[in-house]
């Protein structure tokens, strides 16, 4: 919306407000609403918003995917969860590409393929700023370059009344977890006692290990030696989703334990708990100038009344199984 600031960043120049004006203006805002919108990329929303810094404004060397080897791939191939060739899609050419156009098809209100989010997937992915290993660090592979059409949103709407941040990029790489902490307190959680089967699997140049029978981006999903950890850092920063040591967890209360709390020993599949975490959040500071604050999160109820549970009992819903 680069052209939208430009006019008003012209208006606010020519009626030059005076400081008094400015406090004035600012008296009149009751209420900042913060909406964290996430699991989508700028591109797979608005890249082609008219104005925008999207899809159109990428060059060659980005719109063209490579495989594990540096070699370009000859086209696209979406994976399904079992991380081999997805049969409800053909394989496409090596280039962004409209998911709800054919031959895809898939409208946005219909569940798609789920690529992985995570830290160190990420940095490889962006591969130093030619953003053309998305396809091969995937486990859906050439979903990634596809695209929405987003003018039927409300959000393109919006977008278009008052600012869109194009330029705005996430404060870590990676997913939810370590971003929604950068919303709060701009930190990193500590885990510095994190179980060795915890930690991930770097290489000499701060890359995953592959799998020995890791396939090329065009057969078949990336495989390495931290698909089933990989939630610390070697220097011990949880950096992947690592569940909280209060409920609602992923892991459930112990045994004759505190309801409230999640089992210290954790599960094979999610680790041990992350550690209580003592960081400053924004919270904190506004409650130090007496402003008012509250966070809201859909489901919380239910995935609290889950997360109490005994172990073995099964849940009522999917809010906690899917605290991934």
């Amino acid at each position: 919306m680069k052209a939208k600031l430009v006019t008003l960043a012209l208006a606010v120049a020519l009626a030059k407000p005076s400081a008094s004006n400015a406090q004035e203006g600012l008296a009149k805002i009751k209420t900042i609403v913060v909406i964290y919108a996430e699991n989508r990329s700028f591109d797979h929303l608005y890249g082609f918003f008219p104005g925008a810094n999207g899809i159109a404004n990428a060059s060659a060397e980005q719109k063209t995917q490579l495989d594990h080897d540096g070699t370009v791939l000859p086209y696209l191939t979406i994976f399904g969860s079992d991380g081999k060739p997805d049969a409800r899609f053909a394989r496409l050419p090596n280039a962004p590409f409209r998911i709800d156009a054919p031959p895809i098809n898939l409208p946005l209100n219909k569940l798609g393929p789920n690529p992985i989010h995570a830290f160190y997937h990420n940095q490889e992915q962006i591969n130093g700023g030619k953003n053309n290993m998305f396809a091969a660090m995937s486990n859906v592979g050439g979903w990634t370059m596809g695209y929405f059409d987003g003018r039927p949103l409300r959000l393109w709407d919006w977008a278009k009344e008052y600012t869109l941040a194009d330029n705005f990029f996430m404060g870590a790489f990676g997913g939810s977890f370590l971003n929604h902490f950068w919303l709060v307190c701009a930190c990193t959680p500590r885990f510095p006692e994190a179980p060795e089967s915890m930690r991930v699997h770097l290489d000499a140049n701060g890359k995953l290990i592959k799998s020995p029978n890791s396939p090329s981006a065009k057969d078949g999903a990336i495989r390495t030696l931290s698909d089933t950890s990989g939630f610390v850092s070697p220097d011990g920063y949880a950096v992947n989703t690592t569940q909280p040591p209060y409920q609602p967890s992923g892991i459930p209360p112990e045994a004759h334990g505190s309801v409230d709390l999640a089992d210290s020993n954790g599960t094979p599949a999610r680790g041990a708990p992350l550690p209580p975490q003592n960081e400053k959040t924004i919270g904190d500071t506004l409650s130090a100038k007496n402003v008012t604050w509250a966070w809201y999160a859909g489901g919380w109820n239910a995935a609290l009344n889950d997360g109490r549970r005994a172990p073995g009992d099964k849940a009522q819903n999917h809010l906690h199984k899917r605290r991934r």
